[in-house]
């Protein structure tokens, strides 16, 4: 359902870049040349507006990373990175196979007898 709305989208904006180069051929002056300018302009969103999608991640259920604002006051940066390592996966415990050995001293002092 989103593949439509992205064809909508490019098709609506390559229609109006079209009116736009279109009547500035007819015009004349400073007229032409913005006309021009704006149907280019025009051409350029529609072309980005493709590879916006193309270069979405995977799994992404919303357009544009829009899902990521959960909650009042809580935008995107915020929830990238709640675990606050830095990589945006849940974290693990990591818990070693043996306990480490008690610290012992290298050389122990000998023990005076009274």
């Amino acid at each position: 359902h989103m593949l439509v709305g992205i064809v909508l989208h490019v098709t609506v904006l390559a229609i109006i870049g079209y009116l736009l180069l279109w009547t500035a051929s007819k015009a004349d002056g400073l007229v032409a040349l913005i006309g021009r300018l704006l149907g280019l302009w025009v051409f350029i969103l529609a072309i980005l507006s493709i590879v916006a999608v193309v270069a979405m991640p995977k799994g992404a259920d919303t357009p544009y990373g829009m899902g990521m604002m959960h909650g009042p006051g809580m935008g995107w940066m915020h929830h990238w990175d709640r675990d606050g390592d830095g990589n945006g996966s849940p974290d693990q415990k990591v818990t070693p196979a043996t306990p480490p050995a008690p610290a012992t001293p290298a050389n122990p002092a000998p023990v005076k007898k009274p």
